[in-house]
C-alpha cells in the first residue's frame, strides 16, 4: 500500500473525528432493525477474541425483541436486563410511570430527557404498550391460547471443498441446525436445539443419534416465590463475573452504556448453539422476602479435553468441533460437576450478595508448565471460589464492586463508580486487581488480557450528549501484568484508548471512531526464540468513518476503515465498504460490498455482516480482495418466513485460502445460507 496515500487517509479521518459529534451505534428510524444496528456496533467494538459472547448476545436480543416488555407493567429489574439502559435511564422511566401513570404511546418516551435519541429508538424494539395486562397464569387454557411455537431450520452450503472435505473430515461439508421453541410470554419457554458443524458425521461414527450437539432447555418464571427455575441446559451470571458469568461480556466502549446498572442475578435457559460456557442440570432463584433472594444451581456435564499420556488433562477444549478422528476422540471424555449458591439483599439504594461455586473435574487437570506463563494455569481436581458483590445507588452516583477469593488464597476485585454530572454528561471509573494466583473456571469479567487473572488496571470513560441526536463516548484503559504471559517473558503493560462519535441530522446518521492500542511483547534475536531481547511496544491504530441514510423503506451508506500495526515492522490496511437495503411489506433485501487491502495478517480488519437469524457473521479480512453478500427475507405467509444469503470472498493476492484441513485450493470462496422459520 502507498504510505503517502495512507497518511493522507489517516489525517482526513482524524479531521472528521475532531469535527463530528457522537456515540457508539445505531441508525435506523425503523425500530424493528435498531437493535441489529446497535448490536453491530457492539460486536465491532471488541477484537472478538471470543465470538461466543456476541452470538449469545444476538440470541438474547432477538428473543427479547420478539417478546417485548409491557412498559406499563415493567419492574426495575426487567428494565435493567436491557444491556443498553443506564441506571439513571431506568430510574427516570420508573419515576415517569409513578408520576403520570401508564403510557398511552411509545412517543411518551420523548419526554424522558436522559434517554436521548439513539437509546429511545433502540428501546422501541423491546417494549410494548398495554393498559390491560393479560391473565398470564400458567393454566393449560392460557398456554393453548397465548403460547407460541416456532420451528426453524438452517443450512450453510459451501460452493467449494476444503482439503478436509476430500480427505480428513468424518462428515460432509454442510453445516445445518434445527431449533424448536415454545414460549408463553415471560412466564415459560422451552425447546431444543440440534446443531451440526461442517465436517462432523451425521448418523454415523459416534453420532449415532444424528446431530453432533443437542441442547434441551426449560425455563419457568414467577411461580410463587420462585422467580426463575431452569432445567436442562442453562447459564448463570452472578455479581460482576469474578466467580461465574456465562452471559455475554461487551466491549470496553459499550461498558459506558451497560456497566452502570446494579448487577442482576441471572439464571436463564441456554437456547443457543454454543457448545461452551453452560451448565446442565437445574438452577433456581427464590425470593425469600421482600429484600432477600437466594439462588442455587447444580450441574453435571461432559466436556472435551486434550489428554496427557497418563490420562490427565492437558487442556479443556470448548470449540465444539468433532470433524476429525482426533477431535472425535476428545468428545465427552471428561466430566465436570459444579455446585453453586448465591444470596443477595436489596433495600432501597443498597445491594449486597454472596456467591460460592465448587467445581470438580473427574480427571486431573495438569497443563504443561514448562513455560513460565503456563505455571499459573488452574491445576487439580477440585476448585472453589467465593465472592461478595456490593452496590450503592443514589442519583447522581452509582457504586458497584465484587471481591473474590479462590481456595489457594488468590484475590480478585473489580470496583467501579459512575457519576452523572448532568443528564447529558456521565463519567465512569473502574479499577480491577486480579492476582496471578486467582483463577476460576467459570469467570468472565472486564479485562484487557482476556482472563480474570494476572491483571491490575484502571479504566476511565466519559459519555457526553451535547445535543439531541448526538453522543460522544471516549475511554482510556491502562493494565499491568505482573506475571509472564503468552509471548511476554516478564512483567508487562498495555494501553488502550478510544473515542467514538455519532450524529443524526435529518435522515442521515454519521459515525466516526478512532482506537489506539499499545502492548509490550518479546522480541527474539533468533527464530528459535532462545535469545530474548528487552520488551518492545506493539502499537495499533484503527480509524473508521461512516455515513448512512434511511427513510424507513430504503437504507444505504458507506464506511471507510484504516489501520496500522507496528511490531518489528509497520503493517497497514484499509477497507472501503458500501451497503444498501430495501424493506417492503412482505420482503426485504440487504446487500454489502467491501474492498480491502492490507499488508499482512497483523493489519487485518474485522467486519460484522448482517446475516440470517441466529447466524453470527464476522469475517476477518486481510491481504487484497473484495467481499460481497446479498441476503433476502420473504414472508411467504403469516406463519412462514423464508430467508437466504449468499456471501463471496475473492482474493487478488493468493490462489489458496486457509491451511491444513480448512485449505481451499482457489482464490475465492462462496457460501450459500438458507433458512426457514415456521410459526406453528
Amino acid at each position: 500500500m502507498n504510505a503517502h496515500n495512507l497518511s493522507r487517509l489517516t489525517a482526513a479521518t482524524l479531521v472528521i473525528l475532531s469535527t463530528l459529534s457522537p456515540t457508539t451505534a445505531l441508525a435506523q428510524d425503523d425500530g424493528n432493525d435498531n437493535w441489529e444496528r446497535w448490536y453491530e456496533a457492539m460486536a465491532e467494538d471488541a477484537e472478538l477474541d471470543n465470538t461466543t459472547s456476541y452470538e449469545d448476545m444476538h440470541d438474547i436480543l432477538d428473543e427479547m425483541s420478539r417478546h417485548p416488555i409491557n412498559i406499563n407493567a415493567a419492574t426495575r429489574e426487567s428494565l435493567e436486563a436491557l444491556p443498553f439502559l443506564t441506571s439513571q435511564q431506568v430510574m427516570d422511566i420508573m419515576e415517569y410511570l409513578d408520576r403520570y401513570g401508564p403510557m398511552k404511546s411509545k412517543n411518551e418516551l420523548n419526554l424522558i430527557e436522559s434517554l436521548g435519541y439513539f437509546r429511545r429508538q433502540l428501546l422501541y424494539c423491546f417494549i410494548t404498550i398495554d393498559d390491560k395486562p393479560k391473565d398470564n397464569s400458567l393454566k393449560l387454557s392460557n398456554l393453548k391460547k397465548y403460547g407460541k411455537s416456532e420451528l426453524m431450520a438452517y443450512a450453510q452450503i459451501p460452493a467449494y471443498k476444503r482439503k478436509g472435505d476430500i480427505n480428513g473430515y468424518l462428515g460432509y461439508q454442510y453445516k445445518h441446525w434445527l431449533r424448536y421453541s415454545f414460549s408463553y410470554g415471560k412466564r415459560l419457554k422451552m425447546g431444543i436445539v440440534a446443531s451440526q458443524d461442517a465436517g462432523e458425521p451425521f448418523f454415523a461414527n459416534r453420532n449415532k443419534c444424528g446431530y453432533d450437539y443437542y441442547s434441551p432447555y426449560l425455563q419457568i418464571n414467577d411461580i410463587g416465590r420462585i422467580e426463575t427455575l431452569a432445567i436442562g441446559r442453562y447459564k448463570v451470571a452472578l455479581g460482576l463475573g469474578l466467580v461465574i458469568n456465562q452471559g455475554f461480556y461487551l466491549g470496553k466502549m459499550s461498558m459506558l452504556q451497560s456497566f452502570n446498572t446494579m448487577p442482576p442475578t441471572a439464571i436463564r435457559a441456554h437456547s443457543s448453539r454454543s457448545e461452551e460456557n453452560y451448565l446442565q442440570g437445574a438452577g433456581a432463584t427464590v425470593r425469600l422476602s421482600k429484600n432477600i433472594k437466594a439462588s442455587a444451581f447444580a450441574s453435571y456435564r461432559k466436556a472435551d479435553a486434550t489428554l496427557n499420556n497418563d490420562n490427565s488433562i492437558s487442556s479443556l477444549v470448548f470449540t465444539g468441533y468433532h470433524r476429525t478422528k482426533n477431535e472425535m476422540e476428545k468428545k465427552n471424555n471428561t466430566s465436570i460437576s459444579l455446585l453453586g449458591l448465591n444470596a443477595s439483599f436489596d433495600k432501597n439504594d443498597f445491594h449486597i450478595g454472596v456467591t460460592t461455586v465448587l467445581t470438580h473435574i473427574d480427571r486431573l487437570l495438569a497443563p504443561n508448565t514448562s513455560q513460565d506463563f503456563r505455571k499459573i494455569y488452574p491445576q487439580g481436581h477440585d476448585f472453589a471460589n467465593a465472592s461478595i458483590d456490593y452496590g450503592y445507588r443514589r442519583h447522581p452516583l452509582l457504586l458497584r464492586g465484587e471481591t473474590a477469593i479462590n481456595r489457594n488464597g488468590g484475590i480478585a476485585t473489580l470496583n467501579s463508580a459512575n457519576y452523572c454530572i448532568t443528564r447529558q454528561l456521565a463519567l465512569t471509573l473502574l479499577h480491577r486487581f486480579y492476582s496471578y494466583k486467582y483463577n476460576s473456571l467459570s469467570s468472565n469479567a472486564f479485562s484487557e488480557g482476556g482472563k480474570v487473572q494476572n491483571e491490575n488496571g484502571i479504566y476511565a470513560g466519559v459519555e457526553w450528549k451535547p445535543a439531541y441526536g448526538s453522543v460522544l463516548n471516549a475511554y482510556f484503559d491502562y493494565a499491568y501484568f505482573a506475571w509472564p504471559r503468552y509471548q511476554v517473558s516478564q512483567a508487562s503493560k498495555a494501553l488502550d484508548a478510544c473515542v467514538s462519535s455519532t450524529i443524526k441530522t435529518g435522515r442521515w446518521i454519521m459515525q466516526a471512531k478512532y482506537r489506539m492500542r499499545r502492548k509490550q511483547k518479546d522480541t527474539f534475536e533468533n527464530s528459535d526464540g532462545k535469545n530474548v531481547k528487552p520488551l518492545v511496544w506493539t502499537t495499533s491504530h484503527k480509524a473508521r468513518i461512516s455515513a448512512e441514510w434511511n427513510n424507513g423503506t430504503f437504507d444505504t451508506g458507506g464506511q471507510l476503515d484504516a489501520c496500522t500495526y507496528k511490531y518489528e515492522n509497520l503493517s497497514r490496511g484499509m477497507m472501503l465498504s458500501g451497503f444498501a437495503g430495501l424493506k417492503l411489506r412482505r420482503m426485504s433485501i440487504y446487500g454489502t460490498m467491501k474492498w480491502f487491502v492490507t499488508d499482512d495478517y497483523d493489519s487485518r480488519l474485522y467486519s460484522y455482516e448482517r446475516g440470517l437469524l441466529y447466524a453470527f457473521s464476522m469475517p476477518t479480512l486481510y491481504g487484497r480482495g473484495i467481499r460481497y453478500s446479498l441476503s433476502a427475507k420473504y414472508l411467504l405467509t403469516d406463519r412462514i418466513t423464508l430467508s437466504a444469503k449468499v456471501g463471496v470472498t475473492n482474493y487478488f493476492d493468493r490462489s489458496v485460502i486457509g491451511s491444513s484441513y480448512q485449505q481451499i485450493n482457489a482464490s475465492s470462496a462462496c457460501d450459500i445460507e438458507i433458512q426457514a422459520r415456521v410459526k406453528l
